[in-house]
């Protein structure tokens, strides 16, 4: 039987760290407690174990749950007639749309990522960045977020060769 852990204020009580001390810390006590816990350091006792699937649990449940901070640095002009931009997260494209106004500092959200916030560094007008990208994502961009998220899934497909192979009968 395994424990589960149903908030993000349990999950840090579990690995013994306040939620304010951050996902970091979390992670710190995890790999501290499990490198003591650990079947090839200690004997492996149904207490043990329990207690290794507890902070395993806790873990997998703040790396689900805990929010994501991104940053996105764009220029004084692109700020101010707003656009939209493409960027990675791990192996997970995600698509975010500033505003026109857009100040520096603004926290958005990712489109269909709510967890997932990104701030807007605008540069002064004088400052020198990275090279100018254009305003909207380029067609390779777009073509990888818009397969992400409309591909079928495994068992669509699955569904959809076993209709195929039945119709063709």
């Amino acid at each position: 039987m395994t424990s589960r852990v149903v908030s993000m204020d349990a999950a840090f009580a579990v690995l013994g760290v306040a939620p304010v001390d951050g996902v970091a810390a979390a992670r710190a006590a995890f790999r501290a407690r499990v490198k003591r816990l650990h079947p090839d350091v200690t004997p492996p006792t149904t207490a043990t174990l329990a207690e290794l699937a507890r902070i395993v649990a806790a873990m997998d449940y703040i790396r689900a749950h805990a929010p994501v901070c991104l940053e996105i640095e764009i220029s004084a002009a692109q700020a101010a007639r707003g656009l939209t931009r493409t960027l990675r997260h791990g192996d997970k494209p995600l698509l975010v749309r500033i505003p026109a106004g857009t100040r520096d500092g603004t926290d958005l959200a990712a489109v269909g990522e709510e967890r997932i916030s990104v701030t807007i560094r605008v540069q002064a007008q004088g400052e020198t960045a990275a090279p100018a990208r254009p305003d909207f994502p380029d067609a390779a961009d777009l073509d990888a977020f818009m397969h992400e998220f409309s591909r079928p899934s495994v068992t669509t497909r699955l569904a959809r060769w076993i209709r195929e192979a039945q119709s063709a009968a």
